[in-house]
């Protein structure tokens, strides 16, 4: 906690012994409801207690979201709607606040130096007034005990050990103002960003990125928001998002998210497009150095640390040393560049690599460059069971089983007419060095990367950068073999010397051979550095190494997981225009989650029956043991509410009779926290499909404080098993998705946002060309042609086209249109799905052109978007549309 934080904490919790209420007021991200806790934490010493001498100072704190749902006869008292024995009961209850009071009143009464503080959390989303109405004196009573008069005739006690902090959040659109007779009860204190309060080092990483944030957002605000110092506050990200570790990656996917929301909505100018996206891109530059917390390697962090000049100096002189061998295995393992199942097919279990096979008792025992316990115990020097182990190196584990290296890095040996590419002088019996299976391993590293890279941009041949990473690539593994050909030991002169003295010779000029073998690998620049790091090229030019998709650099499921587990954040959304694979990839994801399970896999983990704890899905009924993951989807519509999601009175008929039954139940996510609870091992997933089309404040209700204050329970309008409360367990995951040409993405407000991660799903066009590719050349003739169909619906989205309100990125239709298995599917989507949206756009002002009579090609299209063609009585000329399209 740094000093500036301290002396806060202290002015407040100082305040609020004398005052009784506090208002804490600021823009999002500032600290607000984390502060009214510390605050109320600090009020447990004695010199904040009406009775210093007694033992119990606890602190008793309660809090109310004050959500727009939310009622006087759920704050402070009224007739509640209950139900019991199967019927609706009607009877008068305190609420929080007078509950609150009442605990507050006898303890004082007993001299006891307990405290109450109700916390009001999010007042502006409510009429505070009324909200409080009469119970209003029970906020801001000035250290006295005082009388609290209500309409129903009670008279109640409001001692000075019950405190009141309320927050506002500033930057919330459509806030509801206070009172300026309830703004008086309070001592009001605006929180203003600032990064002293989480650092005190301008020169961290921290305070780097706010300012960077801060700038960006002061110099491209729009001008009526610019001239008002309010207005500037009221926009300027808080302080509280840069705090903790992992910066880079809060700013990507909560601040960005953000910032191009303030885009859309003409908060900033849309020239600050360009300044987020490199935003962005320097996170993602910097993404590697954050720590990630997943599942654990294939092979156990195995080596880490090998730089270039330690792989030159451990050589062990002993014979059959492996150790050059595994320094620089656990080199392309410590470095990410390929993925566990890439080194696993390209070096540890590849022939081209190492081979040996041996017959025991008529089996055959075959391994590679790494043999398992079978292997290592049968495949022996001699092919005898006494014979000396070949696979006398050390040991690795990969996915968790122990396999053990060849011992084959002989330093005195040395392989000099090495076939580059045969295998069979790795048979047991016939003479090899070190030399060869480094240059193997080398050599198939490069060649994964250069694949890897070559596969990508036929799909993605626009990447520049990428172009020239690969051209480098190529280069360097070029330059090297022609090195390592040239590299041959001395000749040694036999003529008129004993054996042994020839012999000594030449191993001592084999071992000056492996000698220079090592220090020219430890010259490859692509291999000794990390991703993310600058290379710079011959002419000057300097390139970034990075992996290219999902093969190369971890899944972006992974980087899902990573991001919730590295942030503990564990809602997130997935967000993009129609088309772009959305709801898919949030069962994917879960697929990836429960180990890259089958779809049939994923069925069998869905959520059946909330109320049978014990087999609550397929899984548990087949037997086949507790899921790691369960889950289930709901869809929000602008109808579904807090009683359709969270807690509520449940009607149904009594069977064989019309006697209607009223029951108090959990809904959607009531029902699975109850689950998660009780299965802690367990993950549970929760998928919201169409998140942004309900009332997120209302449907959420008091759950939006649950989301990012897991396991605290929090009170609720309806009692389940007589309990009020409802908290979220840590094992419980939501996942969102969100369509961003909806305009109702606009109501999500800032607290909100704040609570969630946001990825982008964005149309792409590598989906297309790689769909079904697997079946063969109609396929990815017919790939093709949707991807020509899809860059020409792109077009429309360009500048020229659409207006300026909206972002390309928020509304292009997005690839999963374009993913058919035949020509006549293609025409179809074209004609039912693809313009019927896009004249919907037209209609709405999203895209604008200008028409003409054109029939044909592009402008034909343009015209089928404007209503120009009609789609029912002129088909044919929309087929030669379509047709000139794709040719």
């Amino acid at each position: 906690m740094t000093v500036k934080t301290e002396d806060l904490l202290s002015e407040i919790t100082e305040a609020l012994y004398q005052k009784k209420a506090v208002l804490l007021t600021g823009s999002t991200g500032v600290g607000k409801t984390y502060l009214a806790k510390r605050i109320s934490e600090q009020l447990s010493k004695s010199e904040y207690s009406c009775f210093p001498s007694s033992e119990d100072q606890r602190v008793n704190v309660e809090i109310i979201s004050c959500h727009n749902s939310v009622t006087y006869e759920d704050v402070v008292g009224g007739i509640s709607a209950d139900t019991e024995s199967g019927k609706m009961t009607f009877e008068y209850k305190d609420k929080i606040l007078l509950e609150t009071v009442i605990k507050a009143a006898e303890d004082y009464k007993k001299g006891k130096g307990s405290k109450y503080v109700l916390i009001m959390d999010d007042l502006q989303r409510n009429d505070v007034s009324t909200l409080v109405g009469d119970a209003i004196n029970a906020i801001g009573s000035e250290g006295k005990e005082t009388k609290l008069y209500l309409n129903s005739g009670s008279v109640i006690m409001v001692p000075p050990n019950f405190y009141v902090i309320g927050t506002y959040n500033s930057t919330e659109a459509g806030a509801i103002a206070l009172s300026s007779d309830l703004m008086r009860k309070f001592y009001v204190r605006e929180i203003l960003s600032d990064i002293e309060y989480i650092t005190e080092d301008s020169e961290a990483e921290n305070a780097v990125y706010y300012d960077k944030v801060r700038s960006l957002v002061f110099n491209y605000l729009d001008m009526q928001y610019r001239i008002s110092t309010y207005d500037q506050n009221r926009y300027f990200l808080g302080h509280g998002y840069f705090s903790g570790d992992n910066v880079a990656l809060k700013i990507r996917y909560q601040l960005i998210p953000i910032l191009k929301q303030y885009i859309s909505e003409g908060i900033l100018d849309r020239a600050a497009s360009e300044s987020v996206r490199l935003l962005e891109a320097a996170c993602i530059k910097t993404k590697t150095a954050t720590p990630k917390i997943s599942k654990k390697s294939s092979f156990s962090e195995y080596k880490n640390g090998v730089t270039a000049t330690r792989f030159i100096a451990e050589d062990s002189t002993r014979k059959c040393s492996s150790v050059p061998i595994e320094n620089l295995v656990g080199r392309i393992i410590d470095q990410k560049l390929l993925s566990d199942d890439q080194i696993k097919n390209a070096i540890l279990f590849n022939k081209k690599v190492c081979y040996r096979e041996v017959e025991v008792g008529g089996v055959t025992y075959l391994a590679t460059l790494i043999a398992n316990n079978i292997q290592h115990n049968k495949i022996r020097r001699s092919g005898k069971s006494d014979g000396r182990c070949l696979y006398n190196g050390g040991t690795i584990l990969v996915d968790d089983s122990e396999h053990y290296f060849t011992g084959g890095f002989h330093p005195k040996d040395y392989v000099k007419a090495a076939c580059w590419e045969n295998t069979e002088s790795y048979k047991l019996g016939e003479s090899f060095g070190g030399n060869l299976v480094l240059f193997r391993i080398v050599w198939q590293y490069y060649q994964a990367l250069i694949n890897a890279y070559s596969q990508y941009l036929k799909n993605t041949s626009s990447d520049e950068d990428k172009k020239k990473l690969l051209e480098y690539i190529k280069n360097e593994w070029e330059s090297f073999l022609s090195d390592f050909k040239k590299i041959e030991p001395k000749s040694v002169n036999k003529t008129g010397r004993t054996d042994s003295d020839w012999k000594q010779e030449e191993a001592g000029y084999n071992q000056e051979a492996n000698e220079k073998v090592r220090k020219r690998i430890a010259k490859l620049s692509v291999l000794w550095s990390n991703p993310g790091d600058v290379i710079t090229v011959e002419d000057g030019s300097k390139i970034i190494l990075e992996g290219v998709d999902n093969e190369m650099s971890d899944s972006i499921y992974k980087e899902y997981q990573e991001a919730m587990e590295t942030l503990g954040i564990k809602q997130m959304i997935l967000q993009g225009p129609p088309g772009t694979s959305k709801t898919y990839s949030a069962k994917a994801f879960l697929k990836y989650m429960a180990h890259n399970c089958s779809d049939e896999e994923l069925a069998d983990i869905q959520i059946a029956d909330y109320f049978n704890e014990d087999k609550y899905c397929a899984k548990l009924f087949k037997g086949k043991g507790e899921p790691d993951v369960a889950w289930d989807i709901v869809q929000f519509h602008p109808s579904y509410g807090y009683e359709d999601f969270i807690r509520g009175i449940k009607v149904s008929t009594k069977p064989g009779s019309d006697t209607i039954l009223y029951e108090t139940v959990n809904k959607v996510l009531g029902n699975i926290a109850e689950l998660a609870k009780k299965h802690k091992k367990t993950k549970f997933f929760l998928i919201i499909d169409e998140i942004n089309r309900a009332n997120l404040a209302t449907v959420f209700g008091e759950l939006i404080y649950g989301l990012e204050y897991r396991t605290e329970p929090v009170a609720t309008p309806y009692s389940v098993n007589n309990n009020n409360r409802i908290s979220m367990p840590d094992n419980l995951y939501i996942i969102g998705t969100m369509n961003t040409a909806d305009k109702s993405i606009g109501g999500i407000d800032y607290a909100i946002r704040r609570r969630f991660l946001f990825f982008e799903q964005l149309p792409d066009v590598k989906v297309i060309k790689t769909y079904k590719s697997e079946k063969g050349t109609t396929q990815e003739e017919l790939n093709e042609q949707a991807s020509k169909l899809f860059e020409y619906v792109e077009k429309v989205f360009e500048e020229d086209y659409l207006s300026p309100e909206y972002r390309k990125e928020d509304v292009q239709i997005g690839h999963t249109y374009f993913l058919v298995d035949s020509k006549d599917k293609l025409m179809k989507r074209f004609e039912y799905q693809i313009i019927p949206i896009l004249k919907e756009y037209y209609k709405d002002g999203i895209i604008s052109f200008d028409v003409s009579d054109a029939t044909d090609g592009f402008n034909g299209f343009l015209n089928c978007i404007a209503g120009k063609i009609n789609m029912t009585s002129q088909r044919e000329v929309i087929e030669k549309i379509f047709n000139d399209l794709i040719a």
